[in-house]
């Protein structure tokens, strides 16, 4: 058991960590603006500051109400907290997936696997909607944005 100051201590750095990282490598990329408009790493850079206001919002306002914080109890082992650790591993099942499979794949198979975790019923739901979404991002990324998406290890 901990307390509800501990937890948001841990996600703001958690949150302080994955902005940096971001932010660091989207600055590789070129944060610059140019005649073509901003570089490749201006938007992921543009999200890094975000989660990194974010975190010290956080902190702010756990120093802030940090007796209230202090005397509330989370119980991390509650059942009710089960299924978002499925979806925290799902999800990092996915980031594995994508390099192993590619994004196209990885990403169906993570919408299917997701939606039936968050309750959905009917697979023809599952497969239309996956597909669908899959469909839009080649059309946009793919076709009129000329991105390429990442591919599995094996086709490289």
């Amino acid at each position: 058991m901990t307390t509800l100051k501990v937890c948001n201590y841990i996600v703001a750095l958690l949150t302080l960590i994955i902005g940096g990282s971001i932010a660091w490598t989207s600055y590789g990329y070129g944060i610059e603006m140019t005649v073509f408009g901003p570089g490749p790493g201006f938007w992921p850079f543009i999200l890094a500051v975000g989660l990194i206001a974010v975190a010290l919002l956080i902190v702010f306002d756990t120093v802030k109400h940090q007796n209230d914080y202090g005397k509330e109890q989370i119980v991390l082992a509650a059942a009710e907290n089960f299924s978002v650790y499925k979806m925290m591993a799902l999800t990092g099942g996915y980031l594995v997936l994508i390099y192993l499979t590619g994004f196209y794949v990885a990403t169906f198979l993570f919408m299917c696997a997701a939606m039936k975790l968050l309750g959905a019923k009917r697979l023809a739901t599952m497969l239309t909607a996956s597909l669908v979404f899959l469909a839009v991002i080649y059309v946009v990324f793919g076709m009129l944005l000329h991105i390429t998406m990442p591919v599995s290890i094996f086709m490289e």
